[in-house]
């Protein structure tokens, strides 16, 4: 478990605005800021070649100045991850439950993203597995997303074009549902 709190002063906040014909402009100013959050993690083995984990992450920030939600914070996120090992094969499942964000400050950020509004929680479920050929190569396959489900993650790079995503503050959804297959060769 780990645990933090801080008191920031002169937290550089973006604040972004459309310009018009300018397009879009941001301004950086100094606020207070106040953070706390937390992780937790649990691992157990609970019979041979079976391990289960589940974690937790929660984060919560203020802008102190205007005593209102610092932008840009994750939203509580949960991990439930399964899987059996014995001898060259390995398995195993991986749910994801994000809840929704509601604290927010819309067109507020940092160098990298903003925060667009309020955003949906959602939850995700992958499966994968791995066969060792020999000591230095290893096959590995899953389905990431298997329900297909529509979602997008709260932090995000909206708006920030010299990154390659668009330019216009729009929200982006994750892939859908993906297939894929691994072969490492450890030399």
């Amino acid at each position: 478990m780990s645990l933090y709190a801080a008191r920031i002063e002169d937290y550089i906040l973006f604040r972004y605005r459309s310009g018009g014909m300018m397009g879009q402009t941001s301004q950086a100013v100094n606020v207070d800021a106040r953070t706390r959050g937390g992780e937790l993690g649990l691992r157990w083995r609970f019979a041979p070649g079976w391990r289960a984990e589940a974690s937790a992450a929660y984060a919560w920030g203020e802008n102190r100045d205007e005593r209102r939600p610092l932008a840009q914070m994750p939203p509580l996120e949960g991990r439930l991850d399964i899987g059996y090992a014995r001898e060259a094969w390995s398995v195993g499942a991986l749910w994801r439950v994000v809840a929704r964000q509601n604290r927010v400050a819309v067109d507020e950020g940092n160098v990298v993203g903003r925060d667009l509004g309020p955003s949906a929680g959602f939850g995700t479920l992958a499966l994968n597995a791995s066969y060792r050929f020999a000591r230095s190569l290893t096959l590995s396959g899953g389905i990431d997303n298997l329900f297909d489900r529509s979602y997008a993650e709260h932090l995000n790079l909206a708006g920030d074009a010299g990154f390659g995503y668009p330019a216009d503050p729009v929200r982006i959804h994750e892939p859908g549902r993906m297939v894929w297959v691994k072969l490492a060769l450890d030399y």
